[in-house]
């Protein structure tokens, strides 16, 4: 009897200290992202290692498995636990394997790769969109492959990506793909975007800001051409207004007047169609029927 007390108590002691972190925990998993993936997991098990050396007083270990404080100290750890386990699902990849082996499948023997100012096949016109960077050299495409990993598959956003990335083999392109919101990778055929792991993510953004100099927080140069287009229309829409009595411009009677002064209608570097409506106080906005280009 001694003996199983003695035991409970060194587990009851373990549980304790997962309970004790676990508000730290909370925090410090937004944080491995810049640590490390495997941060949260050290500091539960060095909580839990401690406590299990030292635990707590010889009493405690007859009590620990009745009692109403007890019962919640053995619930919140396993509480902890599973956020823990989570963690290791959605972020390190350990169970994203099947999706590393098929885009590997995807890419395999590529002797090309090309980062484009572009997405995806969404809107897209590979052919046509200027080239950010290349890489040929066999060895080099495989260190950049390799910084792909995945942790699960999520359904599509409406978005068309940034930037967009081509594989090509033998002078072919065997895959086109683009990143979305900086977190994923949609490659066209494949059903789903695939979710980087917080390491993967951190290397390819990192990779993205040395090779093609745009970093997270700025907008792509494609969406930032869409919005300036956007804000040139809208402007011609209000100067129009003012010159013609308060008459609200079509985005035809625009179209016209630009030919007329000779200047270029601004165009969504996507290929979409812009429309112009107006809200209820006369403020004109536009619209693309690409979507957001980011």
């Amino acid at each position: 009897m001694t003996a199983d007390c003695g035991g409970v108590r060194r587990w009851f002691g373990a549980a304790r200290g997962l309970v004790i972190v676990l508000p730290f925990e909370l925090v410090l998993i937004p944080m491995a992202a810049i640590v490390s993936d495997f941060f949260p997991l050290a500091v539960a098990f060095g909580a839990a290692l401690i406590c299990w050396v030292a635990p707590a007083r010889p009493h405690v270990g007859k009590n620990a498995r009745v009692g109403g404080g007890a019962s919640l100290v053995w619930f919140f750890a396993v509480v902890h636990l599973l956020i823990l386990g989570f963690w290791v699902y959605f972020s390190t990849g350990f169970f994203g394997l099947l999706f590393d082996a098929g885009f590997k499948a995807d890419v395999k023997d590529a002797d090309r790769v090309v980062i484009r100012d572009g997405g995806g096949l969404c809107h897209s016109k590979p052919d046509k969109e200027p080239s950010l960077y290349e890489i040929t050299n066999r060895a080099e495409i495989a260190a950049f492959n390799e910084m792909f990993k995945f942790s699960r598959r999520e359904m599509p956003c409406k978005c068309c990506g940034y930037p967009g990335i081509d594989w090509w083999r033998d002078g072919q392109r065997i895959a086109v793909a683009g990143i979305h919101h900086h977190r994923k990778l949609r490659i066209s055929g494949r059903s789903g975007d695939l979710n980087f792991t917080a390491e993967s993510g951190r290397r390819i953004q990192e990779w993205l800001e040395t090779h093609c100099g745009f970093t997270r927080d700025e907008d792509s140069p494609r969406h930032f051409r869409c919005r300036m287009a956007r804000t040139e229309i809208e402007g011609a829409a209000l100067c129009w207004t003012k010159t013609n009595e308060g008459k609200k411009p079509t985005i035809d009677t625009l179209r016209a007047e630009f030919k007329k002064s000779g200047k270029k209608f601004p165009s969504c570097p996507a290929g979409g169609e812009h429309s112009l409506t107006y809200g209820e106080d006369g403020t004109p906005m536009v619209k693309c029927t690409a979507p957001r280009h980011d």
